[in-house]
């Protein structure tokens, strides 16, 4: 290649000695010079670090198999920053060949071709290298494959303006545009442009990217059936072994969410059979498993078996075990899908994959019933599940419900057995505690044992760590016999059978303090009740704080000594009152969990039969009657739910839910009662917006008389709150919003609520039914007693200082990724010499787009003037607010100033200069070094239009 390269090379030098190679010239021969030199002495060096980086990407792309694993390695967030050096230098090499090479100075007309409908075209070129189009598109191309889709959007868009009159060029630079919109999910502005370009004549040379293009548009967009046939087409012509395998892993989950099992079935075995990446592989045979046809299910477990068994495998058994247990759940076997999960279970890897076995084994347990086990299993799969997994909403739901259960279920069980325990002989109680002090004594001399052993692979660790610090001449390092020659911290595998000493030693710790105490000793009883042995405590699990008057002697504090169980029986009246307070409240809660969270009535009847038979003085048997009443009636019980009735009617005849369920007209408000406060809300509503604030408090007043507990009772609240403000009683209205939070933490319109009183809390001043402008928000109350406003700095009315150009606009109500993108086009395409910084910022609710590097007021104002005369970009920034500022009064501003307070000043101090002359654009003109340096380098001369594209 390097021969090849000289040979082209040796001649272009010299006819660039004899022809002159300025780009001020636009003749044939420094065309083909600038073309020959841009492609071999520069591009070509970028087009190799572009390939290094796309393999590198591909090689390091960690794909989550899990999840829609989308078209390109670059989808997957893990991968952002994988083969960067490569694709900024790619990136580099291309400006460097556009900068030094580019030819836009027109040629001199031939008069014999004035006519020739080509020539005009040719003529009409902004380019005339022909070559540079190559730079351009390996430029965005490289932006694209490092994550920066917004800056390669900005290059694509450009080149398509630049290379308007070359279609082929001109689409293959949209068919990019549009890639990197699906990458932004800006899916409207890519369906469009794809759209055009299937109207027009596609070029040959990009159909397998359109159909790329179009495939992964609809697959971002979850068109799964109308992506299928671009996918499949863009599969069979794919050269790359690995990303073949993985579209076919792609076309897979598309057929399987599709429910086409066969289909779906096929497209992993593809997958898997092209064995392009063994964890690839793997996971396809494993999501066969979910499609698996029943004459594939003898050999698919002989499979699975076989690959259990292998020590390559080790790493994988939670999806080994996964995949087996969906084999068995296929054939509705859900003891032994149980029993496989469980297996998987076992594994101490946390990830994902694990995640989602233990999910799918805390539904099995769910559905059984068995809600302790289901508890656990749905915890530790919230800890290796993403926030964004599918279906995480509804496990983190159910783990919270169960988390509630199991910690009531618990409480009754704990104090259950200690009573039983407590009035059980002193001979039985001695009995049941010696065996757990032979308990404690054995996991001790385990712990003992361990510890000793971690402390001797420690020693050798050091010792070996020494041995490799002491050899300068190895040229190897010195490993611990794993038979994979690599020392521990750069072996993947011993690092995980750390990971794994770790869990054996100490289990899964929850990060908290003492999180090193593993002695976690328990009395075990035939019921299965556990209880905390760690430290003293009295029957209820609270510490027993020790003090000079504590009749706590030396045995009581030893886990080893029967005194030290004993004491923390309940055996006193109170000791035993507080004991059945706990079992109360437990049950109670358990019976409202299992009726409104579980719908599991079984269980909810027992745990408030209980409550009734057991412990009929509690203080909130009403209640307890109420819920069986309205729990029967769903349950089509109406005889036990009449008995129910009357039992509360009879007992506690005063109570708000006898007087409701004595109420004639319960039943017509149990069946229209919602929409009855539907419309009373609806009416309520529209008073408010109509200032009607008499009409609001008539109706709150009905709201709380008829509807105390109905689904709108917050709201009406709200509004009744807003209607005092707007009267001016301002105590009122603040004790209604904390009620609101305070009462209902889970309403949409306690955010609400919350939001104005923390505003409140920060200075922002009440105004009638309403707060005030975001515009006029400060961090610190100016008027607010302690804060001496002549204390505070003023604005600056400094020209020469360095400027700002802000865009500001309330938080939350302008698509940002959009408004970057606008910016930064705009700034690309017109400004050549200067460049910008573009960050967001956020204060007081307000989002601000800075756009920076402007040396003075003069700078700053030219930009603004440049940006509004657009008309297009105008439009596009119309209900934003626009602001010039320094960047010392930008500090000022929000801290100590609302925007209000900056517009006035800046109408004071600013507005009435005189405004400059735009012709010419100052701010973008290099000075005469660099308009020498640009001469020599890339032929412009000072007549050239180098400002503005």
């Amino acid at each position: 290649m390097k021969v090849s390269r000289l040979r082209i090379l040796v001649p272009v030098l010299l006819l660039a000695v004899l022809f002159g190679c300025s780009t001020k010239k636009n003749t044939s021969m420094s065309r083909f010079y600038h073309a020959m030199t841009a492609r071999f002495n520069i591009y070509f060096n970028g087009e190799e670090a572009y390939k290094d980086g796309v393999k590198e990407l591909a090689d390091g792309n960690e794909d989550i198999y899990l999840e829609q694993l989308p078209v390109y390695p670059i989808g997957n967030k893990k991968s952002v920053g994988m083969g960067e050096a490569n694709f900024d230098r790619a990136v580099e090499k291309s400006q460097k060949a556009i900068k030094l090479h580019s030819i836009k100075k027109k040629p001199k007309k031939n008069p014999n071709k004035a006519r020739n409908p080509q020539y005009k075209k040719w003529l009409a070129s902004k380019e005339f290298n022909p070559f540079l189009k190559n730079a351009w598109l390996l430029m965005g191309k490289a932006q694209f494959q490092k994550g920066d889709f917004l800056e390669a959007a900005s290059t694509f868009s450009y080149v398509a303006r630049l290379y308007s009159n070359d279609d082929e060029v001109r689409t293959e630079a949209n068919l990019w545009l549009a890639e990197c919109y699906s990458q932004l999910d800006w899916f409207y502005d890519s369906e469009d442009l794809l759209q055009k370009a299937n109207n027009d004549s596609l070029p040959r040379s990009v159909m397998g990217k359109f159909r790329a293009a179009k495939g992964n548009l609809l697959l971002r967009q979850g068109r799964y059936q109308e992506a299928l046939p671009y996918l499949e087409a863009t599969a069979r012509r794919e050269k790359s072994k690995l990303q073949k395998s993985r579209l076919y892993y792609i076309i897979g989950q598309a057929k399987q969410q599709l429910g086409d099992n066969a289909g779906a079935y096929a497209a992993y075995g593809r997958a898997a059979k092209l064995n392009a990446k063994y964890e690839l592989t793997l996971n396809a045979k494993i999501r066969q498993t979910e499609v698996i046809p029943e004459s594939e299910i003898p050999k698919a477990l002989k499979r699975m078996n076989r690959m259990a068994k292998q020590g390559k495998n080790k790493e994988f058994m939670e999806q080994i075990y996964y995949a087996i247990g969906n084999i068995h759940l296929s054939q509705n076997d859900t003891a032994k899908a149980i029993e496989s999960y469980e297996k998987g279970a076992e594994s101490e890897n946390s990830t994902m994959e694990k995640g989602v076995l233990m999910l799918r084994l805390g539904d099995l347990y769910w559905a059984r019933g068995e809600y302790s086990k289901a508890q656990k299993a749905y915890g530790d799969a919230l800890g290796m599940l993403t926030s964004d997994f599918a279906g995480y909403d509804e496990l983190n739901k159910r783990s919270l419900i169960l988390d509630e259960l199991v910690g009531y279920a618990e409480d009754v069980e704990l104090q259950d057995s200690l009573q039983r325990l407590a009035k059980k002989p002193r001979e039985e109680q001695l009995e049941i505690i010696n065996k757990i002090i032979e308990e404690v004594k054995r996991q001790e001399e385990e712990q003992r044992k361990e510890e000793e052993r971690q402390k001797l692979m420690a020693q050798r660790e050091e010792n070996m760590g020494e041995f490799a610090a002491n050899r300068p001449s190895s040229t190897t390092t010195p490993t611990i016999n794993t038979g994979d020659d690599s020392w521990y911290f750069y072996n993947q595998q011993l690092v995980t059978q750390g990971k794994t000493e770790f869990v054996k030693k100490w289990g899964r710790r929850k990060l908290e303090d003492d999180w090193r105490r593993s002695n976690k000793t328990v009395i075990s009883m035939d019921e299965g009740m556990g209880y905390n042995y760690d430290e003293p405590t009295d029957s209820l699990g609270n510490p027993i704080e020790l003090t000079d008057t504590t009749a706590v002697d030396s045995a009581a504090l030893d886990n080893k000594n029967p005194e030290y169980y004993l004491q923390q029986l309940p055996v006193t009246e109170e000791q035993i009152a507080e004991s059945n307070d706990i079992i109360k409240d437990g049950l109670f809660n358990l019976g409202k969990i299992y009726k409104d969270k579980l719908e599991d009535y079984g269980n909810a009847e027992k745990n408030f039969d209980r409550l009734c038979s057991q412990y009929p003085d509690f203080e909130m048997m009403d209640e307890v009657y109420y819920n069986l009443y309205l729990m029967y009636m769903l349950w089509d019980r109406p005889l036990d739910a009449e008995m129910a009735k009357n039992k509360l009617i009879s007992l506690f005849p005063d109570s708000k839910y006898a007087l409701t369920l004595a109420d004639p007209d319960y039943l017509y408000n149990v069946r229209y009662g919602k929409h009855l406060e539907d419309s009373l809300y609806a009416e309520t509503y529209n008073a408010f917006k109509d200032g009607d604030m008499s009409l609001v408090a008539k109706n709150y007043e009905v709201s709380t008389n008829k509807y105390a507990m109905g689904q709108h009772r917050p709201k009406f609240m709200f509004l009744y709150a807003m209607s005092r403000l707007n009267d001016g009683d301002q105590k009122t209205f603040l004790e209604l919003l904390k009620k609101i939070v305070q009462d209902y933490p889970g309403n949409d319109v306690t955010s609400i609520a919350e939001g104005i009183l923390k505003g409140n809390e920060d200075g922002r001043i009440l105004q009638g039914a309403m707060l005030g402008s975001i515009w006029s928000r400060r961090k610190v109350n100016l008027g607010a007693e302690g804060n001496d406003s002549t204390q505070i700095e003023p604005f600056s009315d400094e020209h020469n200082a360095t400027f700002l150009f802000v865009l500001a606009f309330e938080e939350g109500k302008v698509n940002e990724n959009l408004l970057l993108y606008t910016m930064a086009n705009y700034n690309f395409s017109s400004f050549v010499i200067k460049s910008f910084d573009l960050e967001f910022r956020t204060e007081n609710g307000i989002r601000m787009l800075v756009i920076s590097q402007f040396t003075n007021f003069t700078e700053a104002r030219q930009y603004w003037q440049l940006l509004y005369s657009n008309k297009e970009m105008s439009a596009k920034l119309s209900g934003i607010k626009a602001i010039i500022i320094s960047e010392h009064n930008f500090e000022l501003l929000n801290k100590y100033y609302s925007f209000d307070d900056y517009e006035q000043f800046f109408k004071d101090k600013f507005a009435n200069l005189p405004m400059p002359e735009v012709e010419g654009v100052i701010f973008d003109t290099p000075d005469y070094d660099e308009l020498e340096e640009l001469d020599e380098e890339t032929g412009y001369g000072q007549d050239e239009e180098i400002f503005l594209n």
